[in-house]
């Protein structure tokens, strides 16, 4: 099933939460969108790091500032492209249409008891964490 969201419309679960992700990151509140991910994908977050920081330091270190409209024009935080696939509990959802989304692409979610919460955190955070750790290898070798 696709599902586009556009302004005005009442967003199906798993859109709405990838949408209050955008938002929350749109906006740098990064503690608010570390709170849309599933725990387990939280933690494995923070675990993947070679030094100790939160979720939220992660995330201010992986997306460009660019993407941050703090003092820039916030309407369009409401114009992301939002197409969600959802086979059972677990749904892929890839995202456009602003700043944020453009650097994250896709994220994935699982129905955890009837609440959609993000378990994949979007092609910038992942290809920072994989960069970090191929970087901090090679220091350790």
């Amino acid at each position: 099933m696709a599902v586009i969201a556009a302004c005005g419309e009442s967003p199906t679960p798993p859109n709405e939460m990838v949408q209050n992700y955008l938002n929350a990151l749109g906006a740098g509140n990064y503690v608010n969108a570390c709170g849309y991910l599933d725990t387990q994908a939280r933690a494995a977050l923070v675990r993947s790091e070679p030094i100790s920081t939160t979720c939220a330091g992660i995330f201010h270190r992986c997306l460009p500032q660019k993407t941050i409209v703090l003092n820039q024009d916030q309407t369009q935080l409401l114009y992301a492209n939002i197409n969600v696939n959802t086979s059972g509990s677990n749904a892929a959802a890839t995202v456009s249409g602003t700043l944020v989304a453009n650097e994250l692409k896709h994220v994935t979610l699982r129905d955890e008891r009837g609440v959609w919460m993000l378990t994949g955190f979007g092609e910038a955070i992942e290809k920072c964490k994989l960069a970090r750790h191929h970087h901090s290898r090679k220091r350790a070798v």
